[in-house]
């Protein structure tokens, strides 16, 4: 039995709905965990509510705890420690559902550590924020849960890493919103750039999730799912609202962060913009016309890794993004000479780049030096983003997608216009924990904002070779006129 994790794990006791002591009966997808566990490969879940991925990962390290011949560590890590803590009472209450005879003794029984006399084996809740952390040992395997939700996860993941040095890491989270940091591994791991082994259970292979439904109940023919699920799937979606439930409950990835509810944009104002595949560094939709003129939105990081630096070049005739640029490694210095860059490329665009924050003042101070022609309000100041004028662009950004304005952009901007969602007061915001803060976003409502500003010639514009061959003529006609007698 102890060297069965799903014999062993089967004689574990959980607590069910109603609170009652039962035995754990591993059903396929908490099956297909352990397996997946077993085989001894990074595991990354995205997992609909309910289907006990935390508690059968806890009891399959739990397991190997119990069965360790060694001084290994197992650690539960998570933003705050109260998480944490919370799945180690999982594991406490397995080691107290033994029977007596099976209770190895512990040297270490506390809220955040269970330790093996006899082997010096751990069981420890950690936190990322906490002092030390996992600083001052190496884990042997390491569970983090909710990854989804996360405030800081690139904190999170950094902390796991470091400690493990080579060992196993499960993540396991239901989806929080598009973007999201699971979102992200899943990006990663489709892209062939991380090596998970990535598990995804729809909700109809739960047999729980049916209902038998009443007499006189008709099913839709057209959905290929079972009477009583579908039953249970209409219940569930008039408890919860279609967009939660498919958030919660979804059938697939896409489901799973096709959100409506709490999302700033409707993926039906995206859904007719041509999205271009850019590099993470951005790239051009177009050329410069000569009988156009050109708006320059910025928003500065200070380069070094974290936040990106952004900036969107728009026609100002037409409101279309013409280039984008990102970079989280350009210095506010470096950046600056990006922006002016681009401003000469675009015809001596004008830039609006905002003054508050800690390095937009570099980058306009530096644009001043190098004379590129700058955003200015009717005072003659710079912009400043603050609580009225940021719900401001970003509505007038808003209207612009509405009204089909907007025809391209990059996957990546597209991307962060899904991440952004509406806080209890209405505005909108972007959740931190992804892979950005919607920087391109903000670049491009600046850009707009800019553009209002620009006034686009009405004459049409002429290549000097037709210039300077009409004033040739014109001199000619003028040296002709000169010498007629009547």
């Amino acid at each position: 039995m102890l060297d069965d994790p799903l014999q062993f794990i089967s004689r574990l006791t959980v607590v069910d709905k109603r609170g009652r002591p039962v035995k754990l009966k591993p059903r396929a997808e908490q099956i297909a965990i352990i397996e997946a566990l077993h085989a001894g490969d990074d595991v990354l879940v995205l997992k609909p509510r309910q289907i006990g991925s935390t508690t059968v990962v806890a009891a399959y390290f739990f397991w190997r705890w119990y069965t360790s011949k060694g001084p290994e560590t197992y650690v539960v890590l998570s933003h705050k420690l109260a998480s944490s803590r919370h799945i180690l009472d999982i594991h406490k209450r397995f080691y107290k559902s033994l029977p007596p005879a099976l209770q190895r003794p512990l040297v270490d029984d506390n809220s955040i550590t269970l330790t093996l006399a006899d082997t010096g084996s751990k069981l420890m809740a950690v936190s990322a924020e906490g002092k030390g952390g996992l600083r001052s040992f190496t884990a042997t395997a390491l569970h983090i849960s909710e990854f989804a939700f996360s405030p800081d996860a690139d904190e999170l993941k950094a902390t796991a890493i470091s400690a493990l040095n080579g060992g196993q890491l499960c993540i396991e989270s239901t989806a929080n919103h598009w973007g999201d940091p699971l979102h992200r591994e899943i990006g990663l791991w489709e892209s062939e750039e991380v090596d998970w082994n990535f598990l995804f259970f729809p909700w109809t292979d739960h047999l729980d999730y049916s209902e038998e439904p009443p007499i006189g109940w008709e099913h839709d023919e057209d959905i290929d799912i079972g009477r009583e699920q579908q039953y249970w799937m209409s219940r569930m979606i008039g408890k919860l609202g279609e967009s939660k439930f498919r958030r919660e409950y979804p059938l697939s990835v896409d489901d799973a962060y096709s959100q409506v509810d709490g999302a700033w944009i409707d993926m039906d104002l995206l859904k007719d913009i041509q999205q271009c595949k850019f590099e993470t560094d951005g790239g051009v939709f177009g050329k410069v016309d000569h009988a156009d003129r050109y708006a320059i939105g910025v928003d500065t990081g200070a380069g070094t890794g974290g936040d990106y630096s952004a900036l969107v070049v728009i026609s100002a005739s037409s409101g279309q993004p013409m280039e984008i640029r990102r970079s989280n490694r350009h210095t506010p210095t470096e950046w600056a000479e990006v922006v002016a860059d681009c401003s000469r490329k675009w015809k001596d665009a004008k830039v609006l780049t905002e003054s508050n924050g800690t390095w937009g003042g570099v980058v306009i101070t530096e644009l001043k030096h190098m004379s590129i022609p700058l955003w200015k309000d009717a005072d003659g100041d710079d912009w400043i983003t603050n609580a009225a004028t940021k719900p401001k662009m970003l509505e007038a950004l808003k209207d612009s997608l509405l009204r089909g304005q907007i025809a391209v952009l990059d996957t990546w901007t597209i991307g962060e216009l899904r991440s952004f969602q509406i806080d209890d007061r209405g505005n909108p915001f972007c959740p931190r924990g992804g892979t950005h803060h919607g920087d391109t976003v903000i670049a491009l409502a600046l850009a707009l904002q800019c553009s209002l500003k620009v006034s686009v010639p009405n004459k049409p514009f002429l290549p000097d070779w037709i210039v300077n061959r009409n004033t040739a003529h014109a001199f000619k006609r003028a040296s002709k006129s000169e010498h007629r007698r009547y």
